[in-house]
């Protein structure tokens, strides 16, 4: 993840800022090229989870689906 995080911050995508939380770590933050680059790539990669994820749960309440995640999330 180190790795990941450093290869970003040095294409100007993200910016490392000190975690007002734990001392120990920073956060990832989106600069304005990160999140454009971000907007760019939301088609395809939409198009790609309901290819892979999505279209495999036929019969399923996406709406049930969006509260268990929703739920996961928080």
């Amino acid at each position: 993840m180190t790795r990941l995080v450093t290869r970003l911050e040095s294409q100007g995508l993200i910016q490392r800022v000190k975690s007002s939380l734990d001392a120990r770590g920073s956060n990832a933050i989106l600069t304005d090229e990160g999140f454009a680059r971000l907007e760019a790539a939301w088609p395809s990669n939409l198009a790609s989870v309901r290819r892979h994820f999505l279209d495999h749960l036929t019969g399923l309440d996406l709406g049930q689906l969006a509260v268990a995640l929703r739920n996961i999330a928080t």
